[in-house]
């Protein structure tokens, strides 16, 4: 996983991107992935912010997601343009990602 840690203030989400389909993904409350943001886990506690890390990281090695990184919200939304833009989904078209074989 990326060296970043976690540094930001006020609830944390994590995100990246399935690593096959490139889609962007966010955390789950059971540590799992969603590409729906409203099933974002979004916490302040250092023993989970912990775990997201490590859970992360390993989903990383893996091979299930890449570029995996803490996003700050705001009243349950993504503080930042980039990632309340990745909430949309991609900007293309992914008839032939979703679901479909990439083979």
């Amino acid at each position: 996983m990326s060296t970043l840690k976690h540094k930001g203030k006020g609830p944390q989400a994590m995100t990246a991107n399935e690593l096959r389909s490139g889609l962007s993904v966010w955390m789950t409350q059971d540590f799992g992935w969603s590409r729906d943001y409203a099933d974002a886990l979004l916490t302040e506690d250092e023993a989970v912010i912990e775990k997201m890390q490590d859970v992360a990281s390993a989903a990383e090695l893996a091979n299930t997601v890449v570029g995996a990184y803490f996003i700050d919200t705001v009243e349950g939304a993504p503080a930042r343009y980039r990632e309340r833009f990745r909430t949309h989904g991609p900007s293309y078209d992914t008839a032939d990602l979703i679901g479909g074989d990439l083979a």
